[in-house]
C-alpha cells in the first residue's frame, strides 16, 4: 500500500495565525490545491480520506477530480488537533457541494484532547485504513500540520514522541510504504514534506 498524508493547502487562518477554527482556502491555497490535484492525476488513487473542515475537502476534492472512482470518505476524526471541542464541521450539504460523491463518515466532536489522546485518534485512522483497503491500494489522506504529525506517528508505528513535529508545509506530501520484502511485511517512510508540485514545470 500506498500512503500518501497531506496537508491542506493555504488558509485565512494561515495567514492570520488561527489554524484551529473553520477557515477556508485563500486563492494561493486553491492554486496550491490545483496544483496537488495535478500532481496525482497520473496516479492510481484507491480512496480519499479527509476531516470535515473544508479546508481539508476543498484540497481532497481537487485530487478527486482527476480519480472520480476513488471513495472520498469525511471524518470528523482527522479534524486538526485543537479544534474546538465541540464542533464536528460544516453541514453535510456544504460538503457535499464541493465533492457531490463523497460519504460523510461520522460527526463525533473531539472531545478534550492532549499529545496522547491525539496519537490514539490517528492509530483509530490508521487502522480504519488499513482494514478497509488491500495491499496493493494507493490511498490519500488530507488533514492538518499538526495532526498529520500524529498521523505519520501511528502509520510508521514509531510511538508518541512528545513536543515533536514533522515538518507539514500546506498541501507537503508524505509517503508511506506498507510492502513485503522477504516474506515479511515492513513499513517505509519514503519521503516527508514534498512540495515539488508548486515548482514550476514540475
Amino acid at each position: 500500500m500506498h500512503l500518501y498524508i497531506i496537508r491542506h493547502g493555504e488558509t485565512y487562518g494561515n495567514l492570520n495565525g488561527d489554524g484551529f477554527t473553520e477557515t477556508d482556502l485563500t486563492d494561493n491555497g486553491l492554486r496550491q490545491a490545483f496544483l496537488l490535484g495535478e500532481r496525482f492525476k497520473d496516479e492510481r488513487i484507491d480512496a480519499i480520506y479527509t476531516s470535515t473542515l473544508i479546508r481539508a475537502v476543498r484540497t481532497g476534492g481537487e485530487i478527486y477530480k482527476y480519480h472520480k472512482n476513488a471513495n472520498f470518505n469525511i471524518f470528523t476524526t482527522l479534524m486538526e488537533k485543537g479544534t474546538d471541542k465541540d464542533y464536528t464541521g460544516l453541514p453535510d450539504d456544504v460538503l457535499q457541494n464541493i465533492v457531490p460523491d463523497a460519504v460523510i463518515r461520522d460527526r463525533t466532536p473531539l472531545g478534550e484532547e492532549d499529545q496522547l489522546k491525539a496519537l490514539e485518534r490517528a492509530k483509530k485512522v490508521i487502522n480504519t485504513i488499513l482494514s478497509e483497503n488491500d495491499d496493493n491500494s494507493n490511498v490519500v489522506i488530507v488533514a492538518h500540520g499538526m495532526f498529520n504529525t500524529y498521523l505519520i506517528l501511528a502509520a510508521t508505528g514509531l510511538g508518541l514522541i512528545p513536543d515533536f513535529n514533522f515538518s507539514q508545509n500546506n498541501t507537503g506530501v508524505t509517503l508511506i510504504r506498507y510492502l513485503y520484502e522477504n516474506g515479511v511485511k515492513k513499513t517505509k517512510l519514503t519521503y516527508v514534506n514534498d512540495c515539488t508540485h508548486l515548482i514550476s514545470n514540475f
